[in-house]
């Protein structure tokens, strides 16, 4: 089983707090954002969204529903019909009249009494009940309605889908005279629902009392395809058709998306109006900031993760060599010397090499602390050490032993160490560590070294050969300092 060190450890909890806080802060703030633009959608895009577009709707329609009221009250179309149509001519131009005026597609009135179908281009043809395409105005006259919208084909106009706004019309005393009205091609209203889509992204569309779509961007529903026929909305059927002057809102699934709907019904038209949002599209962008947030959190996380492992590391390394060297001069301390010792010991025992230990210890040195302070006194220890470090091997380990206590171990037979020994106490004598403009009777210039040696014996452990260099620059110390003796 592995076992994790406290810095992966460290970084391994640092990693999990770190993705559980941005996925969970992530996620929340998406589930915060969620519930608000449902209800946003809910509560007022889709209200006001369905205000406007039936203002407007409402506007279009109900302009050619006033035009067929006009002609259906106006006295001249009614005294044409009550003269017996003898004038054809007459009602034709009439008819173009009003649809140059206003801009429709068609304009048309059908004689009750001989059932001719005038149009602004001329006569079309008789109302027979035996014609398909005339069932819609036995329809209308059966009905208890004064007007209808209608979706059909004009037969006349190469069958294009048209809407038709057909109004009866009466004479004083109250007997149908026909039907007359106007024509919209449903293209041109397709044309409106499909602005009112792209301003309010929204998607419009029209049914009839039954559920039968009337106005859809996809035409090929229209007159072809009930509500009730629709993923989702099946389920609302009989709500959908409520005819309520309040708006409605029903939420659904289709394909996967969710779907919130809000329905009014039109009652001059005797339509209902349905406007849809796709919430799932809505919340693209929300799950899209989601996905953003939570890469930019593992980029965060990862940079988090990099910065603290390499502070861990700088810190670890300072640490490691603060362990195992001394703050002042950077030499080894004993703990490392130690070990280095055991490795030296381990070579010897692998190849019989020889190595001695050397022992400085200053001569004079608490004079400086006396005459100059501490601060001058750890100046003067760093240049001895400098000193020191420019003489012996890369490979051989000083180590400071105590307060001007030096341990120089090299894998060096006596005769070396002698002269390594003797090679140091004769430039630290030579050197003039206070400088120039110092006085002769400068402390920091009289200061020497005693040094004691030790060569490596069978069965010697470090404190042995310490004890044995430690006696040995005692004597020389006796014998007022500046001196090398090898310990017997």
């Amino acid at each position: 089983m592995i076992r994790l060190s406290a810095r992966n450890t460290l970084l391994a909890a640092l990693a999990v707090i770190l993705f559980c806080s941005f996925v969970g802060v992530s996620f929340l703030n998406y589930k915060i954002t969620r519930v608000s633009i449902h209800n946003e959608i809910l509560r007022n895009d889709l209200p006001l969204t369905m205000d406007n577009i039936y203002s407007e709707l409402s506007s279009e329609l109900t302009r050619p529903l006033l035009v067929a009221s006009f002609m259906a009250a106006d006295t001249f179309v009614k005294d044409w019909a009550l003269d017996g149509e003898s004038e054809p001519d007459k009602i034709i131009r009439y008819l173009d009249q009003i649809k140059n005026k206003y801009g429709f597609f068609t304009t048309f009135f059908v004689s009750a009494t001989s059932g001719v179908y005038y149009r602004y281009s001329g006569v079309h043809k008789k109302i027979s009940s035996a014609d398909a395409h005339d069932v819609w105005y036995f329809n209308f006259l059966a009905s208890k309605k004064e007007y209808v919208f209608d979706v059909d084909t004009d037969e006349a106009a190469n069958n294009v889908l048209t809407i038709f706004i057909n109004y009866k019309v009466f004479d004083g005393g109250g007997t149908l005279l026909g039907v007359t009205g106007v024509g919209l091609k449903v293209d041109t209203v397709a044309r409106r629902i499909n602005e009112y889509q792209a301003k309010y992204d929204r998607m419009v569309y029209l049914t009839d009392p039954r559920g039968i779509i009337q106005m859809h961007p996809d035409t090929t529903l229209i007159e072809k395809k009930n509500i009730t026929e629709l993923e989702g909305m099946s389920d609302h059927a009989q709500e959908l058709l409520n005819k309520s002057n309040k708006s409605a809102n029903f939420e659904f699934y289709r394909d996967g998306n969710r779907i919130i709907l809000t329905v009014r019904y039109l009652q001059p038209l005797d339509w209902f109006l349905y406007v849809e949002q796709n919430e799932t599209k809505a919340l693209i962008i929300a799950r899209q900031n989601f996905i953003h947030t939570m890469l930019t959190g593992l980029l965060v996380s990862v940079v988090i993760i990099a910065l603290t492992l390499v502070s861990i590391n700088r810190y670890q390394k300072r640490l490691e060599l603060l362990a195992i060297s001394d703050e002042l001069t950077g030499t080894v301390n004993r703990r490392a010397l130690a070990l280095e010792f055991q490795r030296t010991l381990y070579t010897h025992s692998r190849s019989g090499k020889l190595f001695s230990l050397i022992l400085f210890d200053l001569d004079g040195f608490k004079k400086v602390n006396d005459a100059h302070g501490h601060l001058a006194g750890d100046r003067l220890l760093l240049e001895i050490v400098d000193l020191i470090k420019s003489i012996v091997r890369p490979t051989d380990i000083l180590s400071r032993w105590g307060g001007d206590e030096f341990v120089l171990l090299s894998s060096i037979d006596k005769a070396e160490a002698i002269a390594v020994a003797e090679r140091i106490r004769q430039t630290v004598k030579e050197t003039q560590f206070a400088g120039p403009e110092a006085t002769d009777d400068d402390p920091r210039n009289l200061v020497t070294v005693s040094v004691g040696i030790s060569v490596y014996t069978e069965g010697d452990d470090l404190d042995a050969m310490l004890y044995r260099a430690d006696q040995a620059m005692y004597n020389c110390k006796a014998r007022d300092g500046d001196g090398v003796e090898l310990a017997g």
